[in-house]
């Protein structure tokens, strides 16, 4: 086997042995005679790539039969495919692993999630109801932690598009000597104590009340025009878990010198500076980034599948499909950035589909698709 794996195609960067290893841990196979779980990832992982929409594309591409595939959907389990990340993930924070990174600079990770629209039959289901919307729509929920630094996702969860944040933020799996960025969506003081737990810093954006509102008139008395820092102190929650915790966050009131806007910050860092913690949270943004990544580039912006096993399952591939992206632009040590990789592989797909169906006689580009097409990608 190829130690490095260096030059395989992204559906060959998963480990054979490690896929039928877990597939027999959750015994994904068991009764399976059509389509086991190594074809139905395979056809997925290419369905996202390709941009296939619907399983009619599928079955008409891959010759994978709409019901077959729709009951792989429905019947396998979700669970094997968030571990099939987690193998992704292991493999690429190994290859990661001899980087030198400064210790004063800790990895920053953001926490954020975004809701993803699925076929109206499950507006019936409880939770997947989102709020403020008319009709009979549905959508899901996709959380993620995502590594500001190295750009991959360290974890992510997929929940009825009603559950709130907050108490999905203490199932998150949460890693020692990292700094977390969120925004006011993650208020739950339990969740900052086990950030702080389990070795770790936070910085997120408090939500208005009205004692931030009297430090903020009073840090503003007389200089209500002052740009930069405008308060650096000690936060009180009024969370009932924060009253015999030993946790006392730090209040940060900092005003932007571009838009003028006022932000209230919470830390539990107290060795960075003001100016840096506000910075930090500055780049939460990325999160935001990947989200139009994902809906733009894989078209999860909506699932037509009918079943909530169906949605999660095609969430989870989709992040599997970005873990993989991040493993094989490590492996070929590749100097773009995701999409342009993502594209590179698309144009050989389509350059090997092209060269195969006969280009018509005459155009100038006909000899030009089979130029750079592995040999592989040309055989029949």
């Amino acid at each position: 086997m190829d130690k490095h794996r260096k030059g395989l195609s992204l559906f060959q960067l998963i480990n054979r042995e490690e896929f039928d290893a877990l597939a027999l841990k959750w015994d994904v196979d068991k009764g399976v005679r059509t389509l086991c779980t190594w074809e139905m990832a395979q056809a997925l992982l290419c369905s996202f790539v390709m941009r296939l929409g619907s399983f009619r594309e599928v079955e008409a591409a891959l010759k994978i039969p709409d019901s077959t595939f729709g009951d792989a959907l429905r019947k396998r389990y979700f669970g094997f495919f968030q571990e099939l990340c987690d193998l992704i993930l292991m493999d690429i924070r190994g290859r990661t692993k001899s980087r030198k990174i400064k210790k004063a600079i800790r990895q920053i990770l953001a926490i954020d999630s975004s809701d993803i629209r699925v076929h109206g039959s499950l507006f019936d289901e409880p939770g997947w109801q989102p709020k403020h919307v008319i009709g009979h729509k549905a959508a899901a929920k996709l959380h993620v932690v995502w590594n500001v630094d190295d750009q991959w996702i360290d974890d992510f969860l997929i929940t009825p598009g009603r559950r709130h944040d907050s108490p999905v933020s203490l199932e998150l799996r949460l890693l020692p000597d990292k700094m977390y960025v969120f925004d006011r969506a993650y208020s739950d003081f339990d969740f900052w104590e086990k950030i702080v737990a389990t070795g770790s810093d936070f910085v997120t954006r408090l939500k208005d009340r009205e004692g931030n509102r009297v430090i903020q008139k009073k840090c503003q008395k007389g200089k209500k025009d002052k740009c930069g820092i405008l308060y650096d102190g000690s936060y009180t929650s009024t969370a009932p878990s924060a009253k015999d915790s030993t946790l006392k966050p730090r209040h940060i009131i900092y005003r932007d010198p571009l838009t003028k806007k006022i932000f209230h910050f919470a830390t539990s860092d107290r060795r960075a500076s003001a100016k840096t913690i506000a910075d930090i949270y500055k780049r939460r943004w990325a999160v935001e980034l990947l989200f139009r990544w994902l809906k733009g580039h894989l078209d999860i912006r909506y699932l037509p599948t009918r079943t909530k096993n169906s949605v999660k399952i095609q969430l989870a591939v989709a992040v599997l499909v970005q873990l993989l992206l991040q493993l094989k632009k490590i492996t070929d040590n590749f100097q773009g950035t995701l999409w342009d990789l993502l594209r590179h592989i698309r144009m050989v797909l389509v350059q090997g589909i092209v060269a195969n169906s006969g280009p018509p006689d005459g155009c100038r580009w006909s000899t030009a698709t089979t130029a750079g097409v592995p040999s592989c990608v040309l055989q029949k």
